[in-house]
């Protein structure tokens, strides 16, 4: 590292130019302010040159090794591992040299075994850590899911007298609501109840959320002798997530005032809750009643509803006022738009935002497939598998039933069975029963019944309602009225309460003028006293 620095020095090889920019980065080093001396480095190259001079002059000073190490650790462009490797070149660094590189590290959970050997070697050195120490020694923790370290860092908070700093415990309370230790956030919490503020709240209702405990959060909220935004948006998010949304949405009205997280979580709400119409009719007001800009969840959750709905109208407006707004398309944007084109059969659209995708994860894969394959582009799906595999992506579960869907629709019954055999044999995906579902569509629309009847007798495990209800349905296309009474017989032995396999199995009799058969049938339903489902429709 040293010969690369000396190296980089030696690029300046006039010795007045040297000195001149020597001098000049010196005193960005040496600025009163630190922040200003953060972003005074225009790149990272332009500090390592700085350090070069320093090496090469032999230049020792505590403040400026200080300052070039906040720089390296902590600025716009920052470097960890060329922190560390300053950090360890420093004979006795500082308790504000340790406590940089805590900041620094706690944001590289890979790295967290630093902050531990670091720790260590401050306290073998004499210094006593303060107060800028612990919260970012246990954020690592959180980041590093390491509980029983936290603790333990913890148990230093006390032992060194920082347990009635409200920085320090606001952290550690952080770290057990995050951990779902509602018992260890609440002592903390208890302990500490004489200085506590609207933080430690904040974070002890999450922890209770985290937790699944709705009236303890619901009590300490309404405990709180003053909430403020995000105190309010902790408990809207948590009912959220407890699929509680008209409880969210009384709490969201009752807001005496709501920022975009506000609006988002909302919006976020109602579209995972499936009231996607509700979803958009917030976001409407977001943007047009609170004239507040959305964020990316916002915008995410939107064009999820736009999918629901396949209003492809409102989900091509998103689109736009995306593009527009210069909003990055990263991938879960990307992934959402690609799924709500794919849902509104606008295939094309999805495979133009499909491939302008600068980075992909497996959901964006999966989302173009089983847009292709609701659009009966079977083959081309088929296609951007081989593709997805040549570009090293690892397909899941969700990945093969896409697949499937598309081999089922476009009547690629062969291709069909050789993905199932390369899901299993290739990849070790254990089959489930919507893979085993798949494969029983594909061979019953084909026409293949009995192929198909083979298949479900010989799976390792008992085959599920469904599967009987898919064969069924298969004898019902094709006209095998015999093997389809049988069947049937056998799916309302396996679901007698269930109206709607007494419904396909009537309407196979029916098509064959068994009018006896379908009289017997309904009588059945009759005796069992079967609730009929009801009929669902939704008119946008």
């Amino acid at each position: 590292m040293t010969f690369q620095i000396f190296m980089l020095c030696m690029k300046h090889d006039n010795r007045s130019e040297r000195m001149a920019s020597f001098s000049a980065s010196l005193a960005l080093l040496h600025h009163p302010s630190l922040t200003k001396s953060l972003k005074a480095f225009a790149s990272l190259s332009q500090l390592k040159q700085t350090h070069a001079h320093l090496i090469v002059s032999a230049y020792h000073h505590l403040f400026t090794s200080t300052r070039l190490l906040a720089c390296a650790a902590l600025s716009p462009f920052h470097d960890i591992v060329y922190a560390i490797s300053i950090f360890q070149n420093i004979h006795n660094p500082s308790l504000f040299m340790y406590n940089t590189m805590f900041r620094a590290l706690c944001h590289h959970p890979n790295l967290y075994s630093f902050s531990i050997q670091y720790y260590k070697r401050l306290l073998v050195h004499g210094f006593i850590p303060d107060k800028f120490t612990f919260p970012f020694l246990v954020r690592a923790c959180s980041m590093s899911e390491d509980l029983y370290l936290g603790k333990q860092f913890h148990d230093h908070v006390v032992k060194f007298g920082l347990n009635s700093d409200v920085f320090v415990i606001n952290n550690v309370l952080t770290m057990y609501s995050g951990f779902g230790e509602l018992g260890c956030a609440r002592k903390v919490f208890e302990e500490s109840f004489g200085f506590v503020d609207v933080v430690s709240w904040t974070s002890l209702i999450t922890g209770c959320w985290n937790s699944g405990e709705v009236e303890l959060a619901s009590s300490y909220f309404h405990r709180m002798p003053c909430k403020n935004v995000v105190s309010w948006n902790a408990m809207i998010n948590g009912y959220v997530r407890m699929g509680r949304v008209e409880e969210a949405r009384k709490l969201f009205d009752e807001m005496p005032e709501r920022d975009v997280a506000s609006w988002s979580g909302m919006v976020s709400g109602y579209a995972q809750c499936g009231m996607c119409v509700e979803a958009l009719v917030v976001f409407k007001d977001m943007f047009e009643v609170a004239m507040v800009v959305p964020n990316e969840p916002a915008l995410v959750s939107a064009v999820s509803a736009c999918a629901q709905l396949r209003a492809l109208e409102e989900g091509v407006w998103l689109h736009n006022y995306i593009v527009e707004n210069k909003f990055f398309i990263d991938v879960v944007l990307g992934t959402v738009l690609v799924d709500m084109y794919g849902k509104c059969g606008c295939i094309e659209r999805a495979v133009q935002v499909f491939n302008s995708m600068i980075e992909r994860n497996v959901l964006s894969w999966n989302s173009m497939i089983a847009g292709l394959a609701m659009n009966g582009c079977g083959r081309q799906g088929l296609s951007l598998f081989w593709k997805m595999q040549q570009v090293g992506a690892a397909p899941n579960e969700l990945t093969f039933i896409a697949l499937f869907s598309g081999c089922s629709h476009s009547g690629l019954v062969d291709e069909g069975l050789m993905l199932f055999d390369l899901m299993t044999q290739n990849y070790c995906i254990r089959p489930q029963v919507e893979h085993y579902g798949s494969i029983v569509d594909l061979l019953g629309r084909a026409g293949l019944i009995k192929e198909a009847l083979k298949f479900v007798e010989s799976m390792p495990i008992e085959p599920h309602p469904e599967l009987w209800g898919a064969l069924v349905n298969a004898c019902s296309i094709h006209g095998d009225v015999e093997l389809g009474k049988k069947l049937g017989k056998r799916l309302l032995e396996l679901d007698p309460q269930h109206s709607g396999r007494y419904a396909l199995l009537s309407n196979i009799l029916a098509a064959a003028q068994r009018w006896d058969d379908v009289e017997t049938v309904r009588n059945l339903l009759k005796d069992r006293k079967v609730s009929k489902l009801p009929g669902n429709s939704f008119v946008e």
